[in-house]
């Protein structure tokens, strides 16, 4: 769950340090973030119906109350953030010690004192809350490319197939409807974001649907040879430079290339090897923790960044049911 990166810097450090850390992560889930970079995810907005027409409406021990003008429903500046409504926040220092460390669920739980669905729950709640670093905008040269995973149904006590086990392969080889799609992209300034789409082959509408609004700015779009994203280029009038890997095709005019997402995807499944076979409804909560590292790992702050992505969102609670209720690949 922590690369080995982060889990050595944290538990290399005196304990001086790690709790300072602790301390960083649990201060800015009330307070927001204190990074130049993340000014406009301090914005107050209502979890409710997301409106920004509120107003100040006091203060309930010490935590600033609000009143939202669209939906009328008060608020405060910790509804729906991840220690939103916990029982046990006494705990919670422990518990960020124990997944800095990297610590499974059950070792977490045991180390923490909360039951392993409660350890579950609060990890889970954690992944969600990291949504807020999809990238909105894409720009230049943009690589594109389509990645698979086995669907699981791990956890689901009705199934209606014979069960599998962790990590299990599909029985079908190649793209089927036994596998999630993913899309991958990046853009040469850096922007990257995975996206869980579909079940099997990606089609021009799961690309519409992921890329609305996102390559105005875009100026070539560079992908594999497959007819739905020809289709979407010509309906988008997106110069389209496309690649036939089979054929041995690898650069066109020595500057298009799919070699940044191909090496991103090669680096999010080493990643994903670890989980050994998430939840499919769980998957692109895993996909927003890839994300968050590698948008971290270059930074100096690596901790304090991480809290201010982490903690800074109002639609955890809202987002972690609707994962646990729907799933809507099935």
């Amino acid at each position: 769950m922590i690369p080995s990166d982060f889990r050595d810097y944290f538990l290399s450090s005196s304990l001086i340090i790690q709790q300072d850390i602790v301390n960083s992560l649990l201060s800015l889930s009330t307070s927001g973030s204190h990074l130049e970079e993340d000014k406009e995810r301090k914005a107050v907005t209502c979890p409710h119906c997301k409106s920004e027409r509120i107003r100040a409406n006091g203060k309930l021990k010490g935590v600033q109350r609000y009143l939202c003008n669209g939906c009328g429903k008060n608020f405060s500046e910790t509804t729906g953030k991840f220690w939103f409504a916990l029982k046990k926040k006494d705990k919670i220092n422990k518990y960020l010690y124990c997944l800095l460390s990297g610590y499974s669920i059950r070792k977490s739980a045991k180390e923490t004192g909360i039951s392993i669905q409660t350890s579950f729950d609060w990890r889970h709640k954690l992944l969600t809350s990291f949504s807020s670093v999809s990238v909105s905008e894409f720009e230049g040269i943009v690589e594109s490319d389509d990645l698979f995973f086995p669907i699981s149904e791990k956890g689901n006590r009705t199934l209606e197939r014979k069960p599998k086990k962790r990590g299990e392969k599909a029985s079908k080889a190649g793209i089927s409807n036994e596998k999630v799609a993913v899309i991958a992209t990046c853009d040469r300034s850096g922007n990257k974001d995975f996206e869980v789409v579909t079940t099997g082959r990606i089609s021009k509408k799961d690309l519409n649907k992921v890329y609305q609004g996102k390559l105005d700015k875009a100026t070539v779009l560079c992908s594999d040879s497959h007819r739905s994203y020809d289709a979407f280029a010509k309906s988008n009038t997106i110069i389209h430079k496309k690649f036939n890997a089979s054929k041995g095709q690898k650069t066109v005019d020595k500057i298009y290339h799919v070699q940044n997402v191909n090496n991103m995807d090669m680096r999010l499944r080493k990643f994903m090897e670890s989980f050994n076979g998430v939840a499919t409804k769980y998957l692109q909560n895993c996909l927003n923790w890839f994300l968050v590292l590698e948008k971290i790992k270059n930074k100096t702050n690596k901790m304090a960044t991480l809290a201010s992505i982490a903690l800074a969102s109002n639609q955890v609670w809202i987002q972690f049911k609707e994962i646990a209720i729907n799933n809507i690949l099935f």
